[in-house]
Parts: C-alpha cells; structure tokens; sequence
C-alpha cells in the first residue's frame, strides 16, 4: 500500500515540472524527411502526373473513337437510304419496261387478228367449187357442174377420169384404161386427197393444195357423194303430172345430196390458198421462231404463193408454239405483263378452235337428223302404203 502511493507521488511531480517547463520549438531540417521521404513523394508526384497525362491521352482517344463511329453511322445510315432509293428507282423502271415494251414477236402474235376474214374468204368459196368453179381440169367441170342425160352416162365419165389416177396396180390390171401410174395415184377414191392432199403414198401432209390437188379433191367429193338416181327429163316430160312428182322427188334427193356433200366441200374450201393470209403470214414471219418453223413445216404451195389455207393458218397458229422449239426460247424472255398478255392470246386461240368444233357438231347435227329424217321415210313408207291400200279396199267395200 505504501508503495502504490509513492509511486503516485512521484508521478504527479514529474507531471508539475514537465508543465511549468514548456517552450515552443521550430524544426529547421530532417535528415530522413529530406533524403528518404521528400525524393519518394517526388517520384510519386512525377508518377500521378504521367498517369493523369495517359488519362486524359486515352480520354481524348475515346472521344475521337466516338466521333468516328457515330459518323461512320451516319454516313452508312445515309448509304442504306440512297441504295433504298436507287433500288426503288430500278423496281419501277422495270415494271415500267415490263409494261410497255413492245416484245420481239409482236408481229407473229397479231396474225391471229385476221382469222376471222380468213375464215370468211374461205366460206365464201364453197358455192363456187360445188358448181365446178375454181377447177381446171375440163372433164371434172364438166361432172361437176353439170348433169348426164341417163345415170349410166355419168360412170363413163367417171371411169374416164379415173385413167388419169390410175395406182400401179390399176395400171398392171387394165394396161390400156390407165395412162400409166398416175402422179396421184388413187387420187379420186381415197379420202387422203381431202385430207392431206393428193400425191404419192408416202409424201408429207400439205394443208394449202396447189390446183391438181384441188382437181383430185373435187373429183374424189363426187365419186363419194354426188351420185344421180335418174336421168335428166325432157321438156315434155316435165308437164306430165308424173314428171312433176319425178322433179319433186329430185329435188328433195338434190338436198339431202347437199347436206352429205358439205363436210368434204368445206375442207376443200379450207384447203386453198386464202388472200386473206398474204399479208398477216408476210408480218408473221419478221419473228425469227415463227419464220424457223414455217420453213421446216409449210407446204409447198404456201412457199411458193406466201399465201396459207384456212387449215395451214390454224395449224401455222398452233404449231409455232406447241410443236416449235424457238417459241419456247421466247416464252423463257417473257415476264410481267407480256407473259400475261401471251397466255390471254393463246386462250383465245382455244377458244377460237372450240369455236370451230362446235361448228362442225352443229354440221354433224344437221347431216344426222336427215339420216334419221331418211330413215324413218324408209321405214313408215311401205307401211303408209299398205295401210293406204287397206284403207281404199274397205271404202270400196262400203
């Protein structure tokens, strides 16, 4: 206990005299401050100031990369605007062009125009061959345009004729009846002479005759159809009552002979060379796909003339595009509005074709209900008959 005071006593003395003893003192130089802490805040100050000088290098790079980068948006942004435009530009141009250009084969595509007057001029020819008009050989006008006194007089004439389409077997069987084999031979009883025009046996179908085609066509229709049942009568024959009834019977005979004559007389019509083409055949050719299949697939007479049947021009307005290889070529250059107009045009011609068909259906109609027509007077007349005389039996009985 005693020691703990005198230490406590020996403390507050050294305090009193440290407190009564104070002076203010200046430090006028360290030897640690100046050779050891003043050379390192140096060195750290020289450091700070090459970070803040690479600071604001990488700062002031920055803000130069930023500059860049929003121009080069700016100028790609102004780039996409102008492509879009451009690009707008070249979209309407070409449906423009699309649109109004004229395409190559505008002159084989308006020869479809004329059909019509061409399909006219070939009708109007009918009545002129039925009568032996448009024939140059003098015994087939004769046949034709007018009528032997007796039946039998006809197939003298007929077998006539026939000595100059003598085949080679007609030739080799009769010697002198024939004048030799014939350049058509069998060209008046073979139905090909309508259909592909007479010649020898293994030559190509021509659709337009030249004039020995259109004489053997002729002469074929009547050996086919054209027959007479009786002879011609006189001039006092016809004031008979008798001879009226015969020019009654005649006459009626002489329409039914016209409705079975038609048919082979149309396609002889519309097999001959048609003005009516000249011109729209001559337009037609300027197109290279069309003159290449005309070239290779006309007939001779439609070479020669530049001018097509009826039949040739249909088969010329198909033909060029189904069956020809360049049309294709063309039809690949097509597009927009010109394919369009290509497909309405070749509708069209379907439509012009059935047109066609349903005409001749309607002929077809015409011929078959005279066969019915024929048919039933066939069959009731006797019958009338015999009822008639039944009729006169039981009146006479009364």
């Amino acid at each position: 206990m005693k020691k703990r005071l005198l230490a406590v006593a020996i403390g507050g003395l050294l305090l009193s005299a440290t407190q009564a003893m104070a002076y203010p003192v200046e430090v006028m130089s360290s030897i640690p401050v100046t050779t050891q802490i003043v050379p390192q805040l140096s060195t750290a100050n020289s450091t700070l100031g090459t970070i803040l000088s690479t600071n604001q290098q990488i700062g002031g790079a920055i803000s130069s990369g930023n500059d860049k980068i929003a121009a080069m948006i700016q100028q790609s942004t102004e780039n996409m605007q102008q492509y879009a435009t451009y690009a707008q530009q070249v979209q309407n141009l070409e449906q423009a062009r699309r649109s109004y250009t004229v395409p190559d084969s505008i002159c084989s595509e308006s020869a479809s125009g004329q059909a019509s007057q061409i399909a006219r001029q070939s009708s109007a020819k009918q009545s002129t061959l039925a009568s032996g008009g448009g024939v140059s050989n003098s015994a087939i006008k004769k046949v034709l345009s007018s009528k032997p006194d007796v039946p039998e007089k006809g197939l003298f004439a007929t077998a006539e004729i026939h000595r100059n389409y003598c085949t080679k077997e007609d030739a080799d069987a009769w010697g002198e009846l024939c004048s030799g084999e014939s350049a058509y031979p069998g060209g008046d009883k073979e139905v090909r002479s309508l259909l592909a025009g007479a010649g020898a046996e293994d030559k190509a179908p021509e659709l337009t005759f030249n004039q020995e085609q259109t004489d053997t066509a002729m002469m074929y229709l009547k050996n086919s159809v054209r027959r007479s049942p009786g002879r011609t009568l006189k001039k006092g024959e016809v004031k008979t009552d008798s001879g009226r009834q015969y020019i009654g019977m005649m006459t009626e005979h002489d329409a039914i002979q016209s409705a079975a004559e038609q048919p082979q007389l149309a396609m002889v019509a519309a097999s001959q060379p048609n003005e009516a083409t000249k011109d729209v055949l001559a337009e037609a050719l300027q197109t290279p796909s069309s003159k290449a299949w005309f070239d290779e697939n006309a007939s001779a007479e439609a070479k020669r003339t530049g001018m097509m049947s009826l039949r040739e021009f249909e088969s010329f307005e198909v033909n060029r595009r189904y069956a020809n290889t360049d049309y294709q070529t063309d039809l690949q250059a097509m597009d927009g509005d010109n394919l369009l107009r290509e497909s309405i045009r070749i509708q069209s011609l379907e439509n012009a074709l059935l047109l066609g068909i349903k005409q001749q259906l309607q002929e077809n109609a015409i011929i078959s209900g005279q066969q019915l027509s024929l048919e039933g007077a066939q069959y009731y007349e006797p019958r009338l008959a015999q009822k008639l005389q039944q009729a006169a039996a039981g009146a006479t009985r009364q």
